[in-house]
């Protein structure tokens, strides 16, 4: 098969992927854009420690819990772990060493919904703060078909008090970098874990969700994305809207370097939950989300 080929062949199933996905599923980020009636229960709020602004709802059992989105794209960036050596830089820089993932929708209708349903998130935020304070939103460095979602490795430990640490997965961190990196003056939480996962059919033909270490993916693959939305403040009276990774799952590798065919081709302190999860069969005792159970986490940092 050419590229032409090839990278039409990607989107196709993309889209239909990502089609099939988003009937009845109002966590996933292309439905907000044909709900207008979405704010009446997504609500913005802020939290301290650190201070930032994230969308939450009430659940079924009264608590607030912060909104994941999920979506689907081809891989077109990434900057993922493992670590392993040590980056250089100083230590008061080490609150901004990240991983990352850009997605692409190769030109696909349910992406750009997904992409318009952003800038909609936004608007909500965005009425939180006066005028002019919040800085304008870009999914991607300008690119009008992708987007970014990041986290950061560490939290100053000043920023999160009382929070209990987590143990980097082995795929994250093997020779132990980003541990000593930590010492006394930073900590990784659970708001900075991010899930790795590769989607399979069990002999029922239902979807299951096997962990994978993050060297697993590859530029073209197509992937979901969970992602939340937080708001966090810089220096003078500005803030920024950012998409908070927290986990991908591989759906179909097949496609690797198509998405670099079709760029070239076609530029283009309270508690609060949150579910990183798949809804799928379990069997009794099983938690419902395979490797983690729902986050119960401080604010943590985005």
């Amino acid at each position: 098969m050419n590229t032409t080929k090839q990278a039409h062949s990607a989107a196709e199933v993309l889209e239909n992927s990502a089609a099939k996905a988003v009937d009845g599923n109002d966590r996933r980020l292309a439905t907000i854009i044909n709900m207008p009636d979405w704010t009446d229960f997504l609500k913005v709020e802020a939290f301290d420690k650190p201070k930032a602004w994230r969308l939450v709802h009430n659940a079924k059992n009264g608590e607030k819990e912060e909104i994941v989105f999920s979506i689907q794209g081809s891989v077109v960036a990434k900057d993922l772990p493992p670590i392993m050596e040590k980056p250089r830089m100083s230590t008061t820089k080490y609150r901004y060493l990240r991983q990352s993932i850009t997605i692409s929708g190769l030109g696909t209708p349910t992406f750009e919904d997904a992409l318009r349903s952003t800038t909609e998130i936004y608007g909500a935020f965005d009425r939180t703060f006066r005028e002019g304070e919040l800085e304008s939103w870009g999914p991607s460095g300008g690119e009008s078909d992708a987007l970014e979602a990041s986290n950061r490795y560490l939290t100053p430990r000043r920023d999160a008090p009382g929070v209990t640490s987590v143990p980097f997965g082995e795929g994250v961190d093997p020779k132990h970098v980003l541990l000593a990196m930590a010492g006394n003056d930073h900590v990784h939480t659970e708001d900075n874990e991010v899930l790795y996962y590769s989607r399979r059919t069990d002999k029922e033909g239902n979807n299951v969700h096997v962990s994978v270490g993050p060297q697993t993916f590859r530029v073209g693959d197509l992937v979901e994305v969970q992602l939340s939305f937080v708001v966090v403040p810089l220096k003078g009276d500005k803030y920024k809207m950012l998409a908070v990774l927290r986990s991908i799952a591989l759906l179909d590798g097949q496609f690797r370097q198509v998405a670099n065919v079709k760029s070239s081709a076609e530029p283009a302190t309270s508690t609060l939950k949150r579910k990183v999860r798949y809804d799928e069969p379990t069997k009794d005792g099983e938690d419902e989300r395979p490797g983690k159970k729902a986050m119960e986490v401080d604010q943590g940092s985005a």
